[in-house]
């Protein structure tokens, strides 16, 4: 299962995906999420230098991976992949449901989160539209708790 949470830039796109993986792992399932760093001409800050696998990186490895006792860190040079090539090729744990936050032009079940109803006309425009939080309603997050589990139930 893959769910979209999309809206404008300091909409509440990140508070609710922090929620809706709290929310699913008590539930007992198992999430992968995917970020769009949507700053135009910005990338993504990588870790720092010092450490051995981001010498490997910078010395001109296409992939570096490092593993700790609990936690595996992978850096991949990948120009801008489309969301389905990134979940095709780098979510590689199975898993219960993919969040994903941002892509608004792909094509995938979405929430859409706003803040004004100028917002909501402007984003009800996106394909796949299956919820819309307000994240002004104060009933907001238990409404769409419920929401969720249904969409879910509806998948399986």
């Amino acid at each position: 299962m893959i769910l979209q949470i999309v809206g404008f830039k300091n909409s509440g796109k990140t508070t609710l995906m922090q929620h809706t993986i709290q929310f699913l792992k008590s539930h007992g399932y198992t999430v992968a999420t995917i970020k769009h760093h949507g700053h135009i001409g910005d990338d993504i800050t990588l870790q720092e230098d010092h450490v051995d696998h981001m010498k490997h990186f910078n010395a001109g490895a296409d992939q570096s991976i490092v593993q700790g006792e609990h936690y595996q860190q992978t850096v991949t040079r990948a120009y801008k992949q489309n969301l389905t090539q990134m979940i095709d090729q780098s979510v590689t744990i199975d898993c219960n449901i993919i969040l994903v936050e941002g892509y608004k032009d792909e094509h995938y079940d979405k929430v859409i989160v706003y803040r004004t109803t100028k917002e909501l006309d402007q984003l009800k425009q996106l394909t796949c539209v299956k919820y819309c939080y307000h994240v002004q309603d104060i009933q907001a997050l238990s409404h769409y708790d419920n929401w969720l589990l249904q969409w879910i139930e509806q998948r399986n």
